[in-house]
C-alpha cells in the first residue's frame, strides 16, 4: 500500500508535465515558418461531417486540416517526390501525430498527385497566417514573409 502511495505521488506531477508539453506541441504555430512532413487525405466518411471553423468538409473543396497551422490560415503545399503544387486554407484542426502535419480534401490531393488514399511528403508554405490581434502575418511563401497586412473593407 505505501509502495503504491509513494508511486502514485511521483506520478502525478510527472504526468501533469507530461501533458502540459504534449499540449504546448499541439499549439497552432502563427509564426508563418514552412514545415516539411506527411500530407494524407481526408477519409470519405468525413464528407459532410463539421469542421472546426463551423463549416461543413467539401471533398471538392480547398480545405485543409493542420495540426500546426491556426485556422483561417492560407498556405501553399508542394509535393516533394513531384513538385506538384496547390494552394489550401486550413478550416480544420488534426491531432499532433509524428510526421503528419497536414491532411487535405481530395481534390487538393488530386492536384498534387497524390494517391487518394495515401500519404505524400510534403512541404507547407503559410501564405497568410491569422494572428490574434486580427491581423495577418505574411508567411513564408509570400516574398514578405514576416510582414503584417490588415484586412480593410473594399471602397464603395
Amino acid at each position: 500500500m505505501r509502495t503504491a502511495l509513494i508511486a502514485l505521488l511521483v506520478a502525478i506531477p510527472f504526468s501533469a508535465f507530461a501533458l502540459s508539453a504534449l499540449a504546448q506541441s499541439a499549439a497552432p504555430d502563427p509564426s508563418g515558418g514552412a514545415r516539411r512532413g506527411q500530407a494524407s487525405v481526408f477519409a470519405p466518411g468525413l464528407a459532410g461531417r463539421r469542421m472546426a471553423d463551423g463549416g461543413r468538409v467539401e471533398m471538392n473543396s480547398d480545405s485543409a486540416a493542420s495540426a500546426v497551422l491556426p485556422l483561417g490560415t492560407t498556405a501553399r503545399i508542394r509535393n516533394l517526390r513531384n513538385g506538384r503544387v496547390a494552394m489550401v486554407r486550413v478550416r480544420d484542426r488534426l491531432p499532433a501525430s509524428g510526421e503528419r502535419i497536414i491532411s487535405v480534401s481530395p481534390k487538393v490531393a488530386q492536384f498534387l498527385g497524390m494517391p487518394v488514399d495515401g500519404v505524400a511528403r510534403v512541404e507547407v508554405a503559410p501564405l497568410a497566417v491569422p494572428q490574434r490581434d486580427g491581423t495577418f502575418r505574411l508567411g513564408s511563401g509570400t516574398a514578405l514573409s514576416g510582414r503584417r497586412a490588415q484586412v480593410v473593407p473594399a471602397a464603395r
